[in-house]
């Protein structure tokens, strides 16, 4: 290579570190002008912002004892309702006990009651069988007797005798 082109080359090479070098000072330029816009921007937030931040620190720090207080209480409330949960399922369990209790009783008592029913039905039942024959027993012996005395005033109103046929038809309508 010749020193006239070895010349050209490292100007050319010198050339464009120029150009980056130019490059990189926009770039710069440009990005101090982004952060100096987001500054004032940031400021303005931070402006603005700061009386809203102070508020809160206010508000916290004046309402911190009333947000324990709070906190305490509803610890407590907590506690309490755990405790009338724990007595509720407590009564609960003996309700169903007395409930279970009484439904055993009652079974038993209706199975008395039915049994009591059912032998007060065959006791009255076995009256009226006995009431029943006992009317009617007299009814057919006074029937008996009265088929008796007709057939005898009949016998005797005739001067008859009955044949063995009409004899045996009466004392089958007899039986």
């Amino acid at each position: 290579m010749s020193e006239e082109t070895f010349r050209w080359v490292i100007t050319v090479g010198v050339a464009i570190a120029a150009l980056c070098i130019l490059i990189v000072a926009a770039t710069l330029i440009a990005l101090y002008s982004v952060v100096s816009k987001m500054r004032a921007k940031a400021e303005e937030v931070i402006g603005k912002a700061s009386p809203i931040i102070d508020t809160t620190k206010r508000l916290v720090q004046e309402n911190a004892p009333k947000f324990s207080d709070i906190a305490s209480r509803a610890k407590e409330i907590a506690a309490n309702a755990k405790d009338m949960s724990d007595v509720a399922r407590d009564q609960a369990h003996r309700f169903a006990e007395v409930g279970r209790d009484i439904a055993d009783r009652t079974k038993a008592q209706v199975a008395r009651l039915d049994s009591a029913m059912d032998e007060t039905v065959d006791q009255v039942q076995h009256v009226g069988n006995n009431i029943k024959s006992a009317a009617l027993k007299p009814v057919r012996e006074a029937s008996g007797v009265i088929a008796g005395v007709k057939a005898a005033v009949s016998t005797y109103a005739q001067g008859r005798r009955a044949s063995v046929d009409h004899v045996t038809q009466d004392e089958e309508m007899f039986i």
